[in-house]
């Protein structure tokens, strides 16, 4: 089994590497490491690496960096704003936003939102455990929640597109929408889809299209997939 884990360390050959006392535990009691087991890390920054458990116990743990296996690459700037749902949709729209590549997630409060509140930390955890998994090198940033007031006051030409899904039939496929894109932003709204008020809000802001998925009717976190997949995967 290919261990894999984030280390909020500066990477380079020869480093030694404290780990943290999450990831002692997971070595140890999850899956049963010993000393000399090869590990794969990554920090964001500089590339993942080939390292070696050189040390662990109850208390502590450290590996050596071995060798160079990637470099970073360039980090697009794909960007998701999603109302916050039930804790569980919640967290696996976050878990498969971070595994297409959504390099910012935003909760976004509307009129309709279920769950106005939102676990910051969890959904950090939830991103990086994600990035581990899929073999991704950077970490997408989760921000605190804003009104949806907010985040359209704030949308002008200067930012990526926002394409906000349309199910009232007027939206534009996403072919149509995304040729030549390498930037875009992507709103989706609660259960209970965007007020009247809230549609109206969104026609006036800059910079701003509808999406159409298609003529089913999706659940909230399909729909917050779907359209990242779309877009990641042309």
């Amino acid at each position: 089994m290919q261990i894999r884990l984030f280390v909020d360390a500066p990477l380079n050959i020869g480093a030694t590497v404290f780990l943290n006392e999450n990831q002692i535990h997971y070595l140890r009691n999850v899956l049963r490491a010993k000393t000399g087991a090869e590990l794969f890390v990554f920090n964001g920054r500089d590339g993942e690496f080939s390292a070696v458990l050189s040390a662990l116990d109850k208390k502590s743990a450290q590996i050596q960096i071995c060798r160079r296996l990637r470099g970073q690459p360039e980090k697009r700037d794909v960007r998701l704003y999603f109302s916050p749902l039930k804790r569980d949709c919640t967290e696996l729209v976050v878990e498969k936003a971070t595994e297409l590549g959504a390099t910012q997630i935003v909760p976004v409060i509307t009129q309709y939102t279920a769950m106005p509140r939102v676990n910051a930390d969890r959904l950090r955890a939830v991103a990086l455990e994600a990035c581990e998994q899929c073999r991704r090198l950077d970490v997408p940033e989760i921000l605190a929640p804003v009104s949806l007031a907010e985040l359209l006051a704030a949308q002008d030409e200067t930012k990526p597109a926002l394409f906000h899904l349309d199910e009232t039939g007027r939206g534009k496929r996403a072919a149509d929408l995304f040729a030549g894109l390498e930037s875009a932003a992507f709103l989706t709204g609660p259960e209970g889809g965007f007020s009247d008020a809230e549609r109206a809000m969104i026609a006036k802001t800059p910079n701003t299209a509808g999406l159409d998925l298609g003529e089913r009717i999706l659940r909230a976190e399909t729909a917050s997939i779907a359209a990242l997949a779309l877009f990641m995967c042309r």
